[in-house]
């Protein structure tokens, strides 16, 4: 079990900005041609698997070491990432919602990587242990 945590943040980075990554790049894809078969990658259960994993990854990995670090920052930027991936990818879906999408996935890997950060820096002073406004 532990090896597994010590992996959840590389696991959640990498389905995030795989998710952002499709969202991205699968309608220019599709509209030019060039995975004419493959239109499946565009359905809506692809989707909710991408959203539901990242979902499931993200919450395993950032509630289970806000004890540790006790920062709500990657949970916050989490939170605003789903929401643009799930409410605003849906409300504009025939037109910019995949920019929402693309925007929410990095949003959410970068969350990952801040929810590293906080778990593998070890700071040398009090004033450390808070993440500098460099870090966004």
């Amino acid at each position: 079990m532990r090896i597994i945590r010590s992996y959840l943040d590389l696991l959640g980075f990498s389905a995030s900005f795989l998710c952002a990554v499709h969202c991205l790049l699968m309608p220019l894809v599709l509209s030019m041609g060039l995975l004419g078969g493959m239109s499946w990658l565009e359905s809506a259960w692809v989707e909710w698997t991408f959203i539901f994993s990242t979902l499931v990854l993200a919450s395993w990995s950032l509630f289970g070491s806000l004890p540790k670090h006790r920062n709500l920052v990657p949970v916050v930027v989490a939170g605003i990432g789903f929401v643009l991936i799930v409410v605003l990818h849906h409300a504009f879906e025939h037109t910019i919602g995949h920019y929402f999408s693309t925007v929410g996935g990095v949003m959410v890997a970068y969350a990952h990587y801040l929810n590293w950060r906080l778990l593998h820096h070890k700071p040398s002073t009090p004033a450390e242990l808070k993440l500098a406004p460099s870090d966004f």
